[in-house]
Order: C-alpha cells, then structure tokens, then sequence
C-alpha cells in the first residue's frame, strides 16, 4: 500500500516540477522574457523575424540594462539609437478639446462622433485617461468607464477598439475588475499582451515564460509583438502597488 501511494505521489509530483522548471530563468527578467519572445519567434521565416528588430531593440532598451542593450544591438547589427519615435495622434487630438471644453466635453464630442472624433475616439479617450492618471485618477477612472459604456452600442468593427483602449487604461490605472470586462469584449481576449497587462497588476511576469516558451506555432509576427508590447507596458509604468486594486479608487 505504501508503494502505491509513493509512486501515485511521485505521478502527481512530475509534471508540476517540469511545469516549474519550464518557467525557471537564471537571468534577470527582462533578459528572460526577450529571450523567450526570439525562442518563439525563431519559428518564423528569416525575413518577418528581421521584422521584429525594432520590438526587441525597443524592450531591450528599457529595460536599462547595457549588457541586455548590446546583446540585442549586435544580434540583428543595428544600433537602438537608430530607433524611431511615434508621434501620439490620440493626445495631439485630445488636448486642444480638454483644454477648451475639458473632460465632459471630450466625452460629449466623443459621444456624437463629432469632429474631430469622427475616427480615433478610442485612441483620443485613451491617452487623455493616461494624461490624468497621476494628476487626476477620478478623470482617468470616469474615461475609463465611458471607454467600456461605449463598447455597448458600437460597431462590430468598433467594438474590439474601444475595448482594447479601456483594457490598456484600466491597466494603466492597476484596475484588475475593469481590466478583466475589458478584455473579454475584445477580439483576442486570451492573447499574451493581456496576459502581461494582468501580471503587471499581480506583480510577476515570469509565470508567463512557459506559455511563451510552449508556443510551437504562429503565422506571423503578431504573437511576437503582442508578448513584447506586453511586457513593455511593465518596464515603462513598473508594476502595481500591492495594497490596492485600482489606484485612485
């Protein structure tokens, strides 16, 4: 009887250690999650893997870390000096209309559609939320909020857009209840960005490295991408406060 219950024990056992040790890394964790990103995406052709310089070189850099810095530069023979900057279209909207009509008339404008939010009103509610996240979290809360309300009646194209803009500002905010509703109205509710945008809540991404090492396939670089911008919103904002849900409220 004893043996029985020794070799069931050792049965049950196994496959958690072999699950633990598929998401050991010995490196730090930038270093491990890069790595782990180019193991999945070395899937891909050669060309749409060159592809994806400038998303590793971007996380590479933020991380602050010169040795994780030169190894991605010498790796795809590319300095991250060379990298290109993006304007922000939703903030060079959305900051002449709050500085004359303020939070209710953006709302209000994005409501109707009206110009200039006949197109991006997801992107202009974004980025005036992230604008007052740490002046003024009870107006990044309340855009928010009208970034899901507005997922109701939307378009079926819209739709995933506005729920997209109101998953990265509920994670932005360290709100895991408007996060978890946000997500699950978007298009790819189970793809690793959101997962990361999760751990950046609940404190550790390294709990993701075996379901991005377990990745055997992918049709193009998307995946790829999603894992990195992912990650990149943890090395740019760092992770939530561990006493309260939803900073602000």
């Amino acid at each position: 009887m004893r043996r029985l219950i020794a070799i069931l024990t050792a049965l049950l056992i196994a496959p958690l250690s072999g699950a633990a040790q598929f998401d050991q890394c010995d490196h730090s964790e930038a270093a491990c999650i890069l790595d782990a990103a180019w193991g999945a995406a070395l899937v891909l052709p050669d060309e749409k893997r060159a592809r994806l310089s400038t998303a590793f070189l971007e996380v590479a850099s933020l991380s602050s870390d010169p040795d994780i810095l030169t190894r991605w530069e010498d790796r795809f023979e590319r300095s991250a000096d060379s990298l290109p900057t993006y304007p922000d279209y939703g903030w060079e909207t959305a900051e002449p209309i709050l500085a004359s009509h303020g939070v209710e008339g953006l709302i209000d404008r994005a409501r109707r559609r009206a110009a200039p939010l006949s197109f991006g009103r997801a992107d202009a509610l974004l980025a005036a939320g992230k604008h007052y996240q740490a002046s003024d979290p009870a107006k990044a809360a309340r855009l928010n909020q009208v970034l899901m309300d507005m997922t109701g009646p939307a378009s079926k194209f819209e739709r995933p857009l506005l729920a997209h803009a109101a998953a990265e500002l509920a994670m932005t905010r360290c709100d895991s209840d408007l996060l978890e509703r946000a997500v699950a109205r978007t298009d790819a509710p189970r793809n690793l960005r959101y997962a990361f945008w999760r751990a950046r809540i609940q404190g550790n991404s390294l709990g993701l490295l075996g379901r991005i090492r377990a990745i055997d396939s992918i049709e193009d670089t998307r995946d790829i991408r999603r894992i990195l911008d992912g990650y990149r919103a943890i090395l740019e904002l760092g992770y939530c406060p561990s006493d309260k849900s939803a900073i602000g409220e």
